[in-house]
């Protein structure tokens, strides 16, 4: 079973694994996680399952969330990665085969760990391009109109994650063989949005570009997942 390994100065603290869809990790006591430190924002991170594929979302924290130091909005976990939230570690470990899981946990040494002080975080933020000035929460809402004859019409993000795929959990569900459970995510983010792929044999494209990844998506950008296509675009949000 997946799950994360919390640790502190090379030591482990505790295993969390995922009995759930959603783990969150932060301050406030009613996380999943709870890392009692000032480096900490009460709720800092989000891990989503979607389908087999783990995706971790940066919740707006303060001192932003690291991994394998690069700083991220939002990530599809892989086995072995560091997840740094402060001057804590998690590490996660995924879903393999025993055989080969025994093999790679023996080759991930945990002596290894980078561990963040002060000093290195600081380092790490000057390192990001996008680590920045703070950026203000955005006052337009994004739509997705899909212009490929599904009959879909316009769906509002307001959402912090929207899944898109033939799962039933999925906000925006979509049909077809090859189809992924969750094919991709959309994250709501104070600068904007961002798109990642998350799996599945349909190809994702913005603008006719293959995406792998993620990607920012910009007014009126074009999105195509296996036969659908829709446009992104923002508009003002509704005041009471």
């Amino acid at each position: 079973m997946p799950r994360l390994i919390l640790m502190f100065n090379k030591q482990v603290i505790r295993e969390y694994p995922f009995l759930k869809d959603s783990i969150t990790v932060g301050r406030a006591e009613d996380n999943t996680v709870v890392i009692d430190n000032l480096a900490v924002s009460s709720y800092h991170a989000r891990i989503d399952r979607a389908g087999t594929d783990f995706i971790l979302t940066d919740l707006q924290s303060t001192n932003g969330t690291f991994i394998n130091e690069n700083r991220v909005v939002t990530h599809k976990l892989a086995h072995g990665d560091n997840v740094s939230i402060g001057k804590h570690i998690l590490l996660f470990v995924g879903e393999k085969g025993k055989a080969e899981s025994e093999e790679s946990d023996q080759k991930m040494s945990l002596n290894k760990t980078m561990m963040l002080d002060t000093a290195k975080q600081r380092e790490l933020l000057a390192k990001q391009k996008g680590a920045a000035p703070v950026q203000k929460p955005i006052e337009k809402i994004g739509v997705i109109s899909f212009v490929d004859g599904s009959g879909l019409g316009d769906i509002e993000l307001n959402k912090k994650l929207t899944k898109i795929g033939k799962s039933e959990s999925s906000e925006v569900q979509l049909s077809g063989l090859l189809m992924g459970a969750t094919a991709a995510t959309i994250s709501r983010r104070p600068a904007g949005y961002t798109i990642t792929f998350t799996g599945g044999m349909t190809k994702l494209k913005v603008n006719g570009q293959v995406v792998k990844e993620s990607i920012d998506l910009k007014d009126f950008d074009t999105v195509e997942i296996g036969a659908y296509k829709f446009q992104f675009y923002l508009k003002d949000m509704k005041r009471d």
